[in-house]
């Protein structure tokens, strides 16, 4: 899937099978509120929850990241938790269904644990074990820096510090 162009539908089971429009025969007669003549437009549902393979999570698209710290929570045997995966929930990690009002493939995953005890669920939402976290967190914090934005925070933060470090060494008399 590195070649947006190339992408095949068949990978992806979230994605509709891509449909053909054919334009109807012209109208006989035009009217001004006339905009098109294609047919009309359909809305495809999507899935309320997915139940993904283990270890085969990937996140449809780019999910809000709820932190790089995984939250540690006690988990009970048999009960079925629906996890957020696209991170805009206000009870991390359990979803609220916040993915209904945004443009986001992202859907909540339904688990459940076979021993009750305290589990680690992940909170930048890019575990490949997910809803459990596998350390994806510690590349992401370790690259942060590198990218266009991390680099601007980072720096901007180091200017502060410096800025207040300057005030500080001007004015301590």
């Amino acid at each position: 899937m590195s070649d947006p162009c190339n992408y095949d539908w068949r990978l992806d089971p979230l994605v509709p099978k891509p449909e053909i429009l054919h334009a109807p025969p012209p109208r006989a007669e035009k009217k001004p509120t006339d905009v098109t003549d294609f047919p009309k437009q359909t809305v495809t549902p999507m899935p309320e929850e997915y139940h993904y393979p283990e270890g085969k999570y990937r996140p449809p698209t780019l999910p809000i990241r709820g932190g790089f710290i995984p939250t540690n929570i006690h988990l009970e045997a048999g009960k079925i938790y629906k996890w957020c995966s696209c991170g805009a929930t206000w009870d991390e990690p359990w979803c609220d269904h916040k993915c209904h009002y945004m443009l986001s493939r992202n859907r909540p995953i339904a688990f459940n644990v076979d021993k009750s005890g305290y589990y680690k669920i992940c909170n930048c939402k890019q575990s490949a074990n997910a809803p459990f976290c596998n350390g994806t967190e510690r590349l992401l914090v370790n690259n942060f820096s590198k990218t266009y934005f991390g680099a601007y925070r980072t720096a901007t933060a180091a200017g502060l510090g410096l800025f207040f470090f300057g005030v500080w060494w001007n004015f301590r008399s």
